[in-house]
């Protein structure tokens, strides 16, 4: 699939998607790292694991107390600051596309270590309840 950016998006990465969204067994992905090749024409997966870690794609867990146990789907994207302007656009434009594509909705971008510190992921994947 080509977006208007002009960045395909690789196959595996909706297969990545669909198994962090679907699956049910202990080896269903906890996080999903894609990275734009560094030729600017595709979007991969980089990363896919179980383990608890989150820098992209993200099903967070979290406790609400009497309201029970949650879990909610965040997309996460980190350009540092420092990246070109050009750069920058182009992972913006990709970046939204492919989150339609994966219909997640809660989103952070970061440009800053401070925006993926745990706090600030758990109080956008709840809503601000937890």
């Amino acid at each position: 699939m080509s977006l208007p950016s002009g960045v395909s998006i690789a196959d595996d990465c909706i297969t990545a998607f669909r198994e962090l969204r679907f699956q049910k067994s202990s080896k269903k992905p906890r996080f999903i790292i894609y990275k734009i090749t560094d030729d600017y024409n595709a979007v991969i997966v980089e990363e896919s694991s179980p383990e608890q870690d989150y820098e992209a794609v993200y099903d967070i867990e979290y406790d609400l107390g009497l309201e029970g146990k949650r879990s909610k789907i965040v997309f996460i994207t980190w350009v540092p600051r420092e990246t070109s302007t050009k750069v920058r656009m182009i992972y913006a434009s990709t970046k939204e596309q492919l989150r339609r594509f994966v219909d997640t909705k809660p989103s952070i971008h970061a440009d800053d270590p401070d925006e993926l510190e745990w706090k600030t992921v758990l109080k956008k994947a709840s809503d601000g309840k937890a």
